[in-house]
C-alpha cells in the first residue's frame, strides 16, 4: 500500500481494491442507507398522489390565489 496526501492535505492510502478503510466503508454504508430511505419516501409520495387523485394536484395553489 502507498500512503499519499491529497490537495486538501488529507491522508489516504492507495492499495488493493479489497482494502477499503473503515471510514470510507462507513460512508458507503451511510450513503446506501440514505439512498434507500430516499427511494422509500419517493414511493410513499407517489402512493399518496395516487390516492389523492388528480383533483387535489392544484389544491395548494388555489388556496393561495384567494
Amino acid at each position: 500500500m502507498l500512503k499519499q496526501i491529497d490537495h486538501r492535505g488529507k491522508r489516504f492510502t492507495i492499495g488493493d481494491e479489497d482494502s477499503v478503510d473503515d471510514v470510507a466503508g462507513e460512508r458507503c454504508r451511510r450513503a446506501e442507507l440514505l439512498e434507500r430511505q430516499a427511494q422509500q419516501e419517493i414511493r410513499e409520495l407517489e402512493r399518496a398522489k395516487a390516492v389523492a387523485g388528480p383533483d387535489s394536484a392544484g389544491s395548494d395553489s388555489r388556496g393561495l390565489d384567494r
